[in-house]
C-alpha cells in the first residue's frame, strides 16, 4: 500500500469513531427520537456527496437497483447501530461491526480473485481471533440480561447490514468503473433519509422538535463525519484490493475503539479483549509485509 491509502485509511477509521462517539454521546444525555436522530445523519452525510459530486448527477438506469437495494441495507443498518450503541458497550458494539470485514475478504478472494500470500492469510486469521477476543462478556442480572438481548438483536443486524452494503458498494464500483460514487451514495442516503423520517413520523414524531433542538450539532456532525468516511472507503476502494482494505482497517479500529472507549466512556475490558487488541496489532504488521 501507499503512503496516502494508508493516510486515507486510518482518517476514514476516526471519522468513523467520530461518528459513533456522537451517537454513544447524544444517547447519554438525550435518547429521544432515534429514527429522526439517523434520519438526519443520513441528510447531512447525502448534503457531503452532493458538494463533492462533478459529474452533475449522471445516472445509468443500472445504478438504481444497486442504490436501492444498498438503501434498504444502509437503511436498516444505521438505525440498529443507534440502537446497538445506546443499550451496549461502545467498544464492543463497534468492534461487532468491524465482522462486516469477513463479507468483503470473501467477495474480493473468491470473486474477485485477488492475490494473497501467506502473510495475508496469517493476518486474516489472527484478525478473526483478535475479534473474538474481544467479544463481550456475559451479563450477571436480569435486566442486563434483557438489555443485552435487545442489543445482541440489533448489532448482528447492523452488521449483516453493513457488511453486505460494503459489497454492493464495490459491485457497483466495479460494474461502473467507479464513474457514479457520488450519484450511488446521493441515492443511498436520501433512500434511507426519507425512509427513516417517514417511519419516524409515524412511530415518535413529537420527538422530532427535541431532536431539532438537542441534537442538531450531534446530527450535522455525525453527518458530516459519515460522509467523509463512506467517501473516503469508496476511494480506498479503488487504490488497495479490499480484502486488504478491510482486514486493515479494522485492526486499527480495534485500537483507537479501545482507546477511545476507556478515555471517554470509562468502560473496563477482560483480559482477553486486551489481549485481542495485541493481536490485531501484530495481524497490521504481517498484513504490511
Amino acid at each position: 500500500m501507499n503512503f496516502l491509502s494508508c493516510i486515507l485509511i486510518l482518517v476514514s477509521i476516526c471519522t468513523n469513531l467520530t461518528e459513533g462517539t456522537l451517537i454513544k454521546k447524544y444517547n447519554n444525555s438525550h435518547a429521544a427520537g432515534g429514527f429522526i436522530f439517523t434520519a438526519f445523519v443520513s441528510l447531512f452525510s447525502m448534503v457531503f456527496f452532493i458538494i463533492t459530486d462533478r459529474n452533475g448527477f449522471s445516472v445509468p438506469p443500472q445504478l438504481w437497483i444497486y442504490a436501492i437495494i444498498a438503501g434498504v441495507l444502509y437503511c436498516i443498518s444505521s438505525f440498529l447501530t443507534y440502537i446497538a450503541l445506546s443499550c451496549g458497550s461502545f467498544a464492543i458494539s463497534m468492534l461487532i461491526l468491524s465482522y462486516g470485514l469477513i463479507f468483503n475478504i470473501v467477495y474480493g478472494l473468491f470473486f474477485l480473485k485477488e492475490e494473497a500470500d501467506i502473510f495475508t492469510y496469517l493476518g486474516l486469521m489472527l484478525i478473526m481471533i483478535s475479534l473474538f477476543l474481544t467479544r463481550g462478556k456475559k451479563e450477571q442480572n436480569k435486566e442486563n440480561k434483557k438489555i443485552s438481548f435487545k442489543w445482541l438483536i440489533s448489532i448482528l443486524i447492523s452488521f449483516f447490514g453493513s457488511g453486505m452494503f460494503g459489497v454492493i458498494s464495490r459491485m457497483q464500483q466495479i460494474r461502473f468503473d467507479n464513474s457514479c460514487t457520488n450519484e450511488f451514495m446521493i441515492i443511498v442516503l436520501c433512500f434511507s433519509a426519507i425512509v427513516l423520517f417517514a417511519t419516524g413520523m409515524m412511530t415518535d414524531g413529537k420527538n422530532t422538535g427535541y431532536v431539532i433542538k438537542h441534537g442538531s450539532i450531534y446530527t450535522i456532525l455525525a453527518g458530516i463525519s459519515n460522509g467523509l468516511t463512506n467517501y473516503m472507503v469508496l476511494v480506498v476502494n479503488e487504490m488497495v484490493p479490499i480484502s486488504l482494505a478491510s482486514p486493515i482497517r479494522s485492526g486499527v479500529k480495534i485500537i483507537i475503539t479501545f482507546l477511545i472507549s476507556k478515555l471517554i466512556f470509562r468502560e473496563q475490558f477482560l483480559k482477553r479483549q486486551i489481549a485481542g487488541v495485541l493481536l490485531g496489532t501484530l495481524a497490521l504488521v504481517l498484513l504490511n509485509l
